[in-house]
């Protein structure tokens, strides 16, 4: 017994059938949007946002992977990838590279 609802396939403007992912395939992919926002924002959190940002890269990493797009194309994934391995870099420097840097001259 499926209850789902099932949808009429999209169309694009020149009348091909669009693929539509289902939405949760769409959360996971803007999951990794929000995670990465978030362990962006609290980065000198650090062992809460090095955790926020990887399992975002995670989620990204699979979102991609599956092909993952918005009703209209748009990239989450890619979006959501990008942001969370950027966070994760900024985190992983300050926490484990600029930590031997001596400060005092």
């Amino acid at each position: 017994m499926n209850l789902e609802h099932t949808s009429a396939p999209a169309t694009a403007p020149d009348g091909s059938i669009t693929r539509v992912d289902s939405p949760i395939a769409r959360g996971i992919a803007a999951a990794s949007i929000g995670l990465g926002f978030f362990s962006t924002i609290v980065f000198f959190w650090t062992p809460f946002s090095s955790f926020l940002s990887s399992v975002g890269l995670v989620l990204g990493l699979v979102s991609l992977a599956r092909g993952v797009r918005g009703y209209r194309g748009e990239n989450f994934a890619l979006a959501g990838t990008a942001l969370c391995a950027a966070s994760l870099s900024v985190t992983v420097t300050l926490t484990q590279v600029l930590r031997y840097v001596q400060w005092d001259f």
